[in-house]
């Protein structure tokens, strides 16, 4: 019986910038990011806090040390996670969601999340122009369309 510590899978966080804002991310530098909505898409292989469930929930946690890129966005004022949408996957798919994603949406920090990507992401945090209606649907679609099975949470 697999536990939900143990469950793998694919996530995208949704993002929301209440204001244009200039932010220090670990060693990309400072990035200035327009208003708006992104999202964030991430992979969690693992078992514990690297599993689906303990990613989101350190995501979602306001009391952690800034690790990964994605730490240093959401430490920030200016930025709050407003919804999650996550599919079980046995194997990475994070780079087959970004790259469907990617068409939808605008690049503005290169290696964001994808420093060390080796199958040439060039960001793993997309900034979308779409309403967040239209938004919650394409990235549905997209994981649908890649066979997943999306579960959405709104905050």
């Amino acid at each position: 019986m697999i536990t939900r510590s143990e469950k793998k899978g694919v996530y995208s966080l949704l993002i929301e910038i209440t204001r244009g804002t200039r932010i220090q991310i670990g060693r990309l530098g400072i990035i200035k990011l327009p208003a708006g909505f992104y999202v964030y898409t991430g992979s969690a292989m693992g078992k514990g806090s690297s599993s689906l469930e303990g990613r989101i929930k350190r995501h979602l946690s306001d009391k952690k040390n800034n690790f990964w890129h994605i730490d240093y966005l959401l430490a920030g004022n200016n930025s709050k996670i407003i919804g999650v949408i996550f599919a079980e996957a046995l194997r990475n798919r994070e780079h087959d969601v970004v790259k469907e994603l990617k068409t939808r949406g605008e690049v503005i920090c290169k290696k964001f999340g994808a420093s060390d990507c080796k199958r040439g992401c060039v960001s793993h945090l997309l900034y979308v122009r779409q309403n967040l209606s239209e938004i919650l649907y394409i990235i549905r679609e997209t994981y649908k369309k890649l066979n997943l099975e999306p579960i959405t949470i709104i905050f």
